[in-house]
């Protein structure tokens, strides 16, 4: 990642207007660590919620024992949604700790094979990523969030449709073991993008600009039994909800540190 990824994802982004951006560790006036928090407030069960998403927990090795002192100020948020997205093994333990809770242990990763009937219903449908066109047929939240995504250096947008049925896709291209993927981090109808699971590949094939490419979603958005030859990958997400009717299901990967991140 550049300086101005790292830029974007920390200070730029556009929907939270005023800092902070996160906190500081010192010692003797000397910076030796640092979190990142990227705010959000959406429109969630008739009310808005105020989210903080977690990113870039670094310190000193000479300065960790002083590491949870950083998670103070967001565990102090009593009235956001805490987010941890992209954990490793260490922060995970931690912030289990003090008090987040699992919200995904795994992606399913989608090979572009179809079941009998998924070709056809794929060729039946249709898909853009014309962002004029995405914006003019979007309403209501769904709109907002493209607009507040578009400044994305990694996003990519899809919009699918069949009939007068439509779904809005927000994905970014990653890497693992050498292997590019479609790491999907909204979906607007987890019916539709089930039922047209090979016209989502598709799109996404283009939107990413790589043949052949796999597609991971979180097991928590499946419907139904995993496509053929689906595998599983280990992921680490934590949450802790401002409001008990606040579930995993209803949290997903825009407004948060994921929109900037290039793996």
């Amino acid at each position: 990642m550049s300086k101005a990824d790292w830029r974007w994802l920390l200070f730029e982004y556009p929907w939270a207007a005023s800092p902070p951006r996160g906190w500081a560790l010192y010692a003797d006036g000397k910076a030796v660590g640092f979190i990142g928090a990227v705010f959000s407030a959406r429109p969630l069960l008739g009310r808005v919620e105020k989210f903080c998403n977690s990113s870039s927990w670094i310190v000193l090795d000479e300065y960790r024992y002083a590491s949870a002192l950083l998670l103070k100020p967001i565990l102090a948020l009593k009235d956001h949604t805490v987010l941890s997205l992209s954990l490793s093994p260490a922060a995970y333990k931690v912030s289990l700790t003090l008090g987040l809770r699992p919200l995904e242990s795994e992606q399913l990763v989608l090979p572009p094979i179809p079941r009998p009937g998924e070709a056809i219903r794929a060729l039946r449908g249709s898909f853009t990523l014309a962002p004029e066109e995405i914006r003019a047929e979007l309403t209501g939240a769904e709109r907002t969030m493209h607009e507040d995504m578009c400044s994305s250096p990694v996003a990519r947008h899809v919009l699918l449709r069949r009939g007068d049925r439509q779904c809005y896709l927000v994905a970014t291209p990653c890497h693992k073991w050498g292997v590019p993927y479609a790491d999907v981090h909204y979906v607007g109808s987890r019916e539709f993008f089930w039922e047209h699971r090979i016209l989502a590949q598709a799109a996404l094939v283009l939107a990413m600009g790589i043949a052949g490419l796999t597609v991971a979603i979180d097991r928590r958005f499946l419907l139904g039994r995993p496509p053929p030859l689906a595998r599983r990958m280990k992921v680490m997400r934590l949450y802790r909800p401002a409001h008990d009717d606040i579930t995993p299901m209803m949290i997903d990967g825009l407004y948060s540190e994921s929109m900037g991140l290039r793996y």
